[in-house]
């Protein structure tokens, strides 16, 4: 697969990766840098992925991104099916192919930390609050500066709240009394 058969978003997206030399990037400064919105970078990484030009992994809760080359794709591959491709005009210029991504660089790889000798466990932070506004404040003071929740796209009421003090993740469910305020389960 050639990018000049890419849409302008996933080429876009390409030419960052390549510039970075792939590894765990960090989302906003891929959107700062290349001014594409969060489904947009979705969307040209799945078109990547696809084309055989990237390959996703995580690091923890980070999204890696390795870029693949195209010489080592092996003789195993589905061809295209027959019928479906146009042959190229005998005037036409050959597609210009991706280069190989560049070598691997050491500082491009994160240090792994040594394991912390005894796990704390996290406390849960329960109860009825005047608001959901109320019960993320006491979380944060509960469970340190640093802490994500976000509301499951599946269950409903259900909040997953990461800590990043601890380390770990928990789930709560989250109902509106008849007071106004919220219960926290």
């Amino acid at each position: 697969m050639t990018i000049d058969h890419l849409s302008r978003k996933a080429v876009i997206l390409y030419g960052y990766i390549q510039g970075c030399g792939g590894g765990a990037l960090d989302e906003w400064a891929m959107r700062d840098k290349t001014g594409l919105s969060h489904g947009t970078i979705c969307a040209a990484r799945k078109e990547l992925v696809d084309a055989g030009l990237l390959t996703l992994g995580k690091d923890g809760r980070r999204t890696t991104y390795l870029l693949t080359s195209q010489d080592d794709q092996s003789a195993d591959a589905p061809a295209e099916p027959d019928g479906l491709t146009e042959p190229a005009p005998a005037e036409a210029a050959a597609p210009v192919e991706v280069p190989p991504p560049p070598a691997v660089k050491a500082g491009l790889v994160k240090p792994v930390a040594p394991a912390a000798p005894a796990q704390v466990e996290m406390p849960r932070v329960a109860g009825t609050f005047e608001s959901i506004d109320d019960w993320m404040g006491m979380l944060t003071v509960s469970l340190g500066g640093c802490v994500n929740v976000s509301e499951s796209l599946v269950t409903p009421n259900e909040y997953s709240v990461w800590a990043e003090e601890y380390g770990m993740e928990d789930h709560y469910t989250v109902t509106e009394n008849e007071y106004g305020g919220v219960d926290v389960e």
